[in-house]
């Protein structure tokens, strides 16, 4: 073999050795917490809020996804997904939280991952109910 096919294949070789590299570090177990200081409201009554009138109705608000999970029973979490940082939807099928990105899922009520790559739970937030006002905090 000659000396410049003998580098040239060299380079090649070392080039292709990083790929592995590059996607593991993809798919690296980093933890994306939620909003750390909550406290807001939302109110039934407004159209925007509409679907919490509805068991298994959620909507989004100031970074987390809160879901009517019963009669006057509400859950709210981070909406962002511990394992990628993607947002997470509800499916009132499954009653679970999904994550669209890589399939994580985790358990509505206390935000626990049932399956999946995420490394951790999602933050979860009180939610108190006073007539048509929700107030959702830390």
């Amino acid at each position: 073999m000659e000396r410049k096919e003998f580098l040239k294949q060299g380079l090649i070789m070392c080039g292709l050795s990083l790929i592995p590299i590059g996607v593991i570090e993809s798919c690296k177990k980093q933890s994306y917490a939620g909003p750390s200081n909550v406290n807001f409201t939302l109110d039934l009554t407004n159209t925007g809020n509409a679907s919490l009138n509805s068991t298994g109705g959620s909507v989004y608000a100031n970074g987390l996804i809160i879901v009517c999970t019963g009669a006057s029973t509400y859950d709210a979490l981070s909406a962002t997904c511990t394992h990628a940082g993607c947002t997470v939807g509800y499916n009132s099928t499954s009653r679970t939280i999904v994550c669209p990105c890589h399939g994580g899922t985790y358990n509505v009520s206390t935000g626990a991952v049932i399956s999946g790559p995420p490394p951790s739970g999602l933050t979860k937030y009180t939610v108190t109910k006073s007539g048509n006002i929700l107030t959702i905090a830390s």
